[in-house]
């Protein structure tokens, strides 16, 4: 876990957002004019009161690695049942016999449970904890942007999704770059 976030501290345009929609649609925006996600922090506290980035990719390869192994193994003593209790056949194996049903078996699990580990683990930010200090108050999203030369336009992505200059009701600690 980071004790320190570069992130807010390397920002020169700063944001602060009454609810998370609108927070999200920034980074989007963001996203699209093309600031890229080691220039964007998107911060809110979570459930323990530790102050996180959420601009970080999910965890979808590691879903998907983890939905193909086990729909591997799982794929393969589903096609053993099938075999073993003359299960009727929904349509042809890839090759005529038993070794056909569980191979065939295998690969429309394997392939189902990769897609359902990758959607679960999209759904996973990667949440990459700040630290347990003060820096925003509770119910504030807030969104940062190391915008360089073009924070003119970084702000107008920013004001125009509903955020606000930081205010001292805010709480957010910041040393921006100037």
């Amino acid at each position: 876990m980071k004790t320190h976030n570069e992130k807010l501290d390397h920002s020169n345009v700063v944001a602060v957002f009454e609810n998370q929609d609108d927070a999200e649609e920034a980074v989007l925006g963001l996203r699209v004019a093309g600031f890229s996600d080691a220039r964007v922090g998107y911060f809110a506290r979570d459930v323990l009161g530790i102050v996180t980035d959420y601009a970080g990719k999910g965890h979808t390869l590691a879903g998907a690695a983890i939905g193909l192994f086990v729909g591997a193994f799982v794929g393969f003593l589903c096609g053993e049942f099938a075999v073993e209790t003359n299960a009727s056949r929904i349509g042809p194996p890839l090759f005529p016999g038993d070794a056909g049903v569980v191979v065939s078996v295998a690969i429309v699990v394997t392939v189902l449970m990769t897609m359902i580990g990758a959607w679960i683990g999209w759904g996973i930010p990667r949440g990459e904890a700040v630290h347990r200090g003060v820096e925003m108050n509770e119910g504030r999203y807030v969104v940062s942007v190391n915008a360089a030369d073009h924070n003119m336009e970084a702000w107008a992505i920013l004001h125009r999704h509903g955020g606000h200059a930081p205010m001292p009701v805010d709480a957010v600690r910041m040393n921006p770059v100037m």
